[in-house]
């Protein structure tokens, strides 16, 4: 409450004081002066009302009430005002710190606003695009759909949403910006709706709010992921998913307009040799260049696929006859078989082809292409590098062969497999000095089967690991029960394929089981052929050596009919050679005969010990007597005999012998 006549001073310049220095407070006049000038004064310097003397005192309560409830007021409006500062910042904030792309376009489809995202995104200013048709930054495929988008009518539900479209992106010339051309974005829309203050309850269409997301990244990992998902990542190549989706469709169409198609499965033959002695790179390449080349034989409308490791698989679209697939096969065969040249390397490799057709060789995907797998085994069984079409006789064929490998299965079960030994003899002593372990098959059907009916089935599958540990186990056994039943143990030999080698643990399991049925390891011997040991060269003469250094002999079995050198035999740690029979049966022959007095003089140098097996004649005992071939192994002894009756046999050689010594 302030007066305008004070004692020192006036009190209208209290009030410019209070004015000019914003003091939050409210005045009011209480004076005797009514001049017109003095009182449009004190209001002009903000006195809230003025009060002539003297005065009624309710009119001065009600004055002050007022003076107060216009306060309340104003300290309400100010936080509000605050609040909605606050709120329109916190909103600023949240729209230009968005990692999505925001827009605002009005009912025409021009920028009104555009948050920063969009500017780092896209490259264009604010500036730039305020004002501009959104139709500027739409790429020109996506137009159409973008117009539904940028003037979205619907609110909620029917509003647009994840809508996918492509945005172009401002050009620099500074070579350091690595923005892309365009962009794709997931963009979700809605329409901006204003209330009529002239028209209760109606509302105008000013434009679109739009929250777009670059998608670009996972777009291109999508796309990345789908193309693994249905190629070959070595070759690029289709691989089967893709294959037998194209296939199908394939089947459709050739049905539909009846006409033919052909397939081909591809294998490629000495790949395995190129892998293994000149290591995974260069055989990746190799497999990178067969591919380049097999395309060059085939028509774009063709498919080409990788099925895995070196198998290939053609689909020929629309032939007017077999004759047409023959003459692409003949075709691929003749590009493979061209040199490849990689780093310094000259390699060498031929493809074995299978080829079915539809219709006449299947009406569905898996049996056109188990029967090009047919034919294509069929071409490896007659030589190779070539190709044939399937016919039902080749089917006839892998289908005894499928039963067989199911009775040989049935046959571990069921415990119809027997091992037999036969005896290695030294012929000056007559003493057994090793003995040879014989699988043989109590087939129920077709009685006792030596393994030439069986075992190139079984080494064709995984069978062979399945029976090679099973007969381990046997011979093992045998050799523990003759061990504690005090009969001298002579050397045992088991026979091992490359298969079995090939297996990691081979060397350990051997091992193992040797020191668990508490044998001397010097009591057994791996047999090993010369094919085995050129098979992936390295790691078998490392897992040879590795046997060799516990203790365990090592044979080379029908040596003279491989390809064995004598800087091979050197780098192996051999114990023995083992002439093959053939050699033997065909004594009479003097090449023959040349042969295995070669052998013997080259194992007497490097001091190994020969044994000559398939022995059945007194003449050819009698040579090898003369030859000085120290041990023998065949009829002329003994055949191969049950382990329960190698030990009468052990007691009785010596015998066997004077009386060969007699006849002779």
């Amino acid at each position: 409450m302030l007066d305008i006549n004070l004692a020192d001073s006036s009190g209208l310049e209290i009030l410019a004081f209070i004015n000019k220095h914003a003091i939050p407070s409210a005045v009011i006049v209480v004076s005797s002066s009514t001049e017109f000038e003095v009182v449009s004064k004190a209001f002009r310097f903000g006195a809230f009302d003025y009060l002539q003397k003297p005065f009624v005192f309710n009119d001065l309560l009600n004055t002050i009430e007022k003076a107060l409830s216009k306060h309340e007021i104003e300290k309400g409006f100010l936080s509000l005002r605050k609040k909605l500062e606050r709120s329109e910042r916190l909103h600023r904030f949240m729209v230009e710190s968005s990692p999505d792309i925001i827009f605002i376009v009005d009912r025409q489809g021009h920028f009104v606003f555009a948050n920063k995202r969009a500017e780092e995104v896209l490259g264009y200013s604010k500036n730039e695009l305020i004002g501009e048709h959104y139709s500027r930054i739409v790429e020109p495929s996506c137009l159409k759909q973008a117009t539904y988008c940028f003037q979205e009518r619907r609110e909620g539900a029917r509003a647009t949403r994840e809508e996918e479209i492509w945005l172009g992106c401002k050009q620099s010339d500074d070579q350091e910006d690595n923005r892309k051309n365009k962009i794709a974005i997931e963009l979700n829309s809605t329409g901006v709706y204003e209330h009529d203050d002239k028209k209760a309850g109606e509302r105008n269409f000013s434009g679109a709010y739009v929250v777009a997301r670059d998608i670009t990244e996972r777009l291109a990992s999508e796309k990345l992921i789908h193309y693994q998902a249905y190629h070959d990542l070595l070759t690029g190549l289709p691989n089967r998913a893709l294959f037998m989706d194209r296939l199908k469709n394939a089947i459709k169409v050739a049905h539909r307009e009846k006409h033919e198609l052909a397939i081909m499965f591809l294998d490629l033959d000495r790949f395995k040799i190129v892998n293994d002695s000149l290591g995974h790179s260069v055989g990746d390449r190799l497999l990178k260049l067969v591919g380049e080349r097999l395309g060059t034989c085939l028509r774009e409308s063709d498919t080409l696929a990788r099925l895995g490791g070196d198998e290939f698989i053609v689909l020929l679209h629309n032939i007017e006859s077999a004759e047409d697939a023959r003459t692409v096969a003949g075709k691929i065969v003749g590009a493979v078989k061209a040199p490849f040249y990689i780093d310094d390397y000259e390699l060498h490799i031929i493809a074995s082809i299978g080829i079915s057709v539809y219709p006449e060789d299947g009406d569905n995907a898996e049996t056109l292409i188990k029967h090009s797998d047919v034919a294509m085994y069929y071409t490896k069984d007659q030589g190779k590098d070539n190709f044939h079409r399937y016919r039902y006789n080749m089917s006839v064929k892998n289908n005894l062969l499928l039963s067989t490998e199911n009775e040989i299965r049935n046959g571990l079960k069921q415990k119809q497999f027997e091992v037999f030994f036969q005896p290695q003899i030294n012929i000056d002593t007559g003493d057994v000095v090793g003995l040879e372990a014989l699988l043989r098959w109590n087939h129920p059907r077709q009685g006792l089967l030596s393994p030439s009916h069986f075992l190139k089935i079984a080494e064709e599958s995984s069978l062979i690991c399945e029976l090679g540990d099973w007969v381990l186990g046997e011979v093992l056994m045998h050799m523990r029960d003759w061990q504690q039943a005090g009969i001298h143990l002579p050397r045992v030999a088991i026979n091992y394929s490359a298969k079995e080698i090939e297996q990691k643990d081979f060397v350990d399991n051997i091992i193992h089981a040797l020191k668990k049925h508490e044998l001397p390891l010097q009591a057994f011997e791996i047999e090993v052929t010369e094919s085995v040991l050129i098979h992936d060269m390295d790691n078998t003469i490392n897992k040879m050596k590795q046997l060799h250094e516990a203790g365990i002999h090592i044979a080379i079995d029908d040596f003279g009919t491989g390809y064995s050198s004598l800087s091979l035999l050197q780098k192996l740690p051999i114990n023995r050679l083992k002439i093959d029979r053939s050699f033997i049966q065909d004594m009479e022959e003097e090449t023959d005969r040349s042969i295995i007095e070669a052998i013997a003089h080259m194992s007497r140098g490097l001091g190994l010990e020969m044994v000559a097996e398939g022995v059945e004649q007194e003449y050819q005992l009698r040579y090898l007597q003369q030859l000085k071939c120290p041990v023998v192994q065949g009829y002329v002894f003994s055949q191969g005999v049950p382990a329960d009756e190698v030990r009468k046999f052990i007691q009785s050689t010596r015998q066997l012998l004077e009386q060969h010594k007699l006849s002779s």
